[in-house]
């Protein structure tokens, strides 16, 4: 994360340290928005390690995170597999109703919820959530729904900077560095 949380406002801090719970669009936010589809209909979508990485650590610290997306694609389910994300819902057209359903099966209220979006279909999600995110790549008529737009791009580091940023806010990144400092 190249912002040092000396530099975030009060406010945002404030938003910040009780998240429980962080939940990812996927096309546009650990993607870079792009699809591939192959000869046979199949889709090919990219996404960033050190994104992948980031949202381990959020994971081993106790935040619990979650994937919101408006498409249905087998390579989510295998990415969502591979990170140990089980909260998946997709081909969410109407994204409230998943992060609803999320709310009653965690328990968690939604100030204790963040969110990470790139498009008009995340705007409902956004409004609610406790922390709101966007990507610069994302629409800009949901920048006025964000607490914070992020520097990196979505599918480009982007999630890693959000996860970095929750761990560093809530005192979490000393205990989650010791990990790799031995």
């Amino acid at each position: 994360m190249n912002t040092s949380i000396s530099d975030l406002p009060d406010e945002l801090k404030k938003r910040i340290l009780p998240i429980r719970m962080m939940i990812f669009d996927v096309d546009g936010v650990l993607t870079d928005g792009r699809v591939i589809y192959l000869d046979d209909g199949s889709e090919i979508k990219e996404f960033d390690v050190q994104d992948g990485h980031g949202i381990k650590l959020l994971q081993r610290a106790g935040i619990e995170v979650a994937l919101i997306t408006g498409r249905a694609c087998r390579a989510v389910g295998h990415r969502a597999l591979a990170l140990g994300i089980t909260r998946v819902h997709q081909g969410a057209k109407v994204k409230l109703e998943p992060y609803e359903q999320l709310l009653a099966q965690t328990g968690f209220k939604e100030h204790e919820t963040g969110y990470m979006g790139d498009d008009l279909i995340d705007i409902p999600v956004m409004r609610r959530a406790g922390f709101s995110v966007a990507v610069p790549n994302g629409t800009p008529h949901i920048f006025p729904y964000a607490h914070y737009v992020t520097r990196a791009g979505g599918g480009r580091g982007a999630a890693r900077e959000v996860c970095e940023m929750i761990l560093q806010v809530q005192g979490l990144w000393e205990s989650t560095m010791r990990r790799y400092l031995g």
